[in-house]
């Protein structure tokens, strides 16, 4: 038997065990050996595809556990605004966008408050100054805020009377909109998006996803905030793309998961909301913002009615958690589940989980409860002077303790929330590695395992995929350098040299 593709001279670091080994071999979409020294010989044949890997990392191929695969693919489609220091330079931007825009309404991204010289976002005055006479619809990073002009607030027929409008002192709409409001929006506008411009955008991500090393995502689609045609859409047409899509559909009705024959619900499941929109369900007031600790989506009783459901229909539950708040009545609902029926081993997840104390990762230890986490949050918002102080004050030194979660046996898959972050694993990696607070930073082998075997453990993947094994799926990335070898604060100028998905090779600049 001759291998179709053999990795040789490589640090080929299997995620089990800590073993390496040297070489790797692949025939169709398996690996199907592996070894140390030259036992490799016999398996090349003269069309053996070889790669000498010359002493790099070689790794599974990486799995991004929370991924909106439609809003990212749209986004790429959108305007960029994250650049803009003034609201006259996002003006300009606008301006420029209107004159090559076709009479279709623009869409901009990726704003927060903080990034303007004026620290608050724009309102309808200020953009209908440059655009008045098409929908003009701009989006917070996060997507918990919507900016509309004077045009789209009458062209997508918003409710006035909804929670979350913001009104000025004459009790006019500023068009800027928060909560249910949002949510409206959003829904009215992204359900009339086609499949077809989905399935365009979402084929031009694609390249770029594999040339991070990216083979599978979990799909964080639909419900309140997205579109359920997102989530139908990745459930009809997964298969149509190069690398594994797993479906997490953000709803609460247990009856369409069941019939779809789904294994697990949730995702963006929202318990609470932000810390940047001041709406993450904290039990202590926001430091910037006196009075306010943010608010929680759901009640304690119907959360757990909820999980409660989920724990009897046997599925695996996600739920969107970012402040302790929110965080205790999961893990109330998730007691009072398991108490009641009994049932384990669904390996349910809290997403984000930004804020959890102490005690409350002890908790989530003993009722086998894994978080879904994003490195990458603390480069962007962590540390001294960022976001994350703004709002916390002193206790910005509590986000993300991920030593302290992984010390408690509680695992963690790794994330991007793309595109809320960047989709780019080893920036998450580094992330981890380089938190800010220094006692909450993770080894490099333990930042891997969350993009790796933890990730393929959080969706009962371990059997196929997470670790390099004879036997499993040939996902496999080579680096182009030893990640062990290098400095840890230059792992984020590592890159993917080759991504090899199912044994076949998707990305390539080794020649």
């Amino acid at each position: 038997m001759h291998a179709d593709i053999l990795i040789k001279n490589g640090n080929c670091v299997t995620m089990k065990d800590k073993k390496i080994k040297d070489w790797i071999a692949i025939e169709k979409s398996k690996i199907v050996a592996m070894g140390n020294g030259r036992e490799y010989e016999p398996l090349v044949g003269k069309n053996t595809m070889v790669f000498d890997a010359e002493g790099k990392t070689v790794l599974p191929g990486f799995i991004d556990s929370h991924f909106h695969v439609v809003q990212t693919a749209l986004n790429t489609i959108s305007l960029d605004l994250s650049e803009a220091r003034t609201h006259e330079e996002l003006g300009e931007q606008i301006r420029e966008a209107y004159e090559n825009s076709n009479g279709n309404y623009i869409r901009g991204i990726r704003i927060s408050a903080e990034q303007f010289k004026e620290k608050k976002f724009p309102d309808r005055t200020l953009l209908d100054r440059y655009c008045n006479d098409i929908p003009v619809w701009l989006n917070s990073l996060e997507y918990q805020v919507s900016m509309l002009n004077t045009y789209a607030m009458l062209y997508f027929k918003i409710p006035f009377t909804a929670e979350g409008v913001e009104m000025d002192e004459k009790q006019m709409p500023t068009g800027i909109f928060r909560k249910k409001a949002n949510a409206i929006l959003r829904a009215n506008i992204l359900k009339n998006i086609s499949d077809i411009d989905r399935k365009e955008a979402i084929s031009g991500i694609m390249p770029n996803l594999l040339s991070h090393g990216i083979t599978t995502v979990n799909a964080m689609e639909g419900g309140t905030m997205y579109s359920d045609k997102d989530a139908n859409f990745i459930f009809e047409h997964k298969d149509d793309f190069p690398i594994d899509m797993i479906l997490f559909y953000q709803t609460m009705d247990i009856e369409k998961i069941k019939t779809m024959g789904l294994k697990r619900v949730g995702g963006s499941l929202y318990i609470d909301g932000t810390m940047g929109a001041r709406t993450a369900a904290l039990s202590f007031e926001y430091a910037d913002c006196p009075g306010t600790m943010g608010s929680l989506c759901l009640t304690q009783q119907e959360i757990n009615d909820f999980v409660l459901q989920c724990y009897k229909s046997n599925l695996q539950l996600a739920l969107y958690t970012v402040g302790d708040r929110a965080i205790q009545v999961a893990l109330n609902a998730h007691e009072n589940a398991l108490y009641q029926t009994g049932i384990t081993g669904l390996r349910h997840r809290l997403e984000h989980v930004e804020l959890a104390t102490d005690a409350q990762i002890e908790r989530a230890n003993e009722l086998g409860i894994l978080f879904s986490m994003q490195p990458t949050y603390e480069l962007y918002w962590g540390g001294s002077g960022k976001m994350y102080e703004q709002r916390l004050g002193e206790k910005y030194t509590r986000t993300n303790p991920f030593k302290k979660i992984t010390q408690n046996g509680v695992v963690i898959c790794g994330g991007s929330d793309s595109d809320v972050t960047e989709a780019r694993p080893l920036l998450g990696i580094y992330a981890a590695v380089n938190h800010p607070v220094r006692p909450h930073r993770v080894s490099v082998y333990e930042a891997l395992k969350m993009f790796t075997c933890n990730g393929a453990y959080g969706v009962f993947k371990e059997n196929d995929r997470g670790t390099l094994e004879k036997g499993k799926l040939a996902d496999i990335v080579i680096l182009d350098h030893d990640i062990f070898s290098v400095a840890s604060d230059e792992i984020n100028k590592i890159k993917v040299c080759v991504t090899i998905k199912a044994g076949e090779i998707l990305f390539n600049n080794l020649g």
